[in-house]
């Protein structure tokens, strides 16, 4: 069945939990997100914006809805 005759579409996007490589914290992020994310704890960065889905840089622990 294609997207459009669907009558409420899944989104393609969703929250993650990523983890820093450097201190470890743990920080929920949005895939599609507009801005750079960097860690609270330490200032390193955990996800880069683009143009549409996010280059996430720390450990990928899982999703958080679906």
């Amino acid at each position: 069945m294609k997207r459009e005759n669907t009558l409420v579409p899944k989104p393609r996007s969703h929250f993650v939990s990523v983890q820093c490589n450097k201190c470890g914290e743990k920080t929920t992020v949005f895939t599609h997100t507009t801005t750079n994310i960097n860690c609270k704890a330490c200032g390193e960065p955990l996800a880069e914006r683009s143009g549409s889905k996010a280059k996430i840089l720390g450990k990928l622990l899982g999703t958080l809805d679906q």
